[in-house]
């Protein structure tokens, strides 16, 4: 797993990926497998916090469940 310090666009907040949760994302987080998830600092696994991780920028928009 890779973690990257999640910088939003200036014209909207990208929200963490987790169900039920609403939290604005800190952390960019990409598997083995390619796959990209936005995660709050309250749900990501990474150990170090995301003002000390490298920049990331996500390569697909992740698709929001509708409620």
């Amino acid at each position: 797993m890779e973690y990257f310090r999640l910088d939003h666009p200036p014209d909207r907040l990208i929200l963490c990926n987790r169900l039920n949760c609403e939290d604005i994302a800190d952390y960019l987080e990409g598997n083995e497998r390619g796959r990209e998830s936005f995660a709050c600092a309250a749900h990501t696994s990474s150990v170090r916090h995301a003002s000390v991780l490298p920049k990331g920028v996500p390569s697909v928009e992740p698709q929001r469940p509708v409620a």
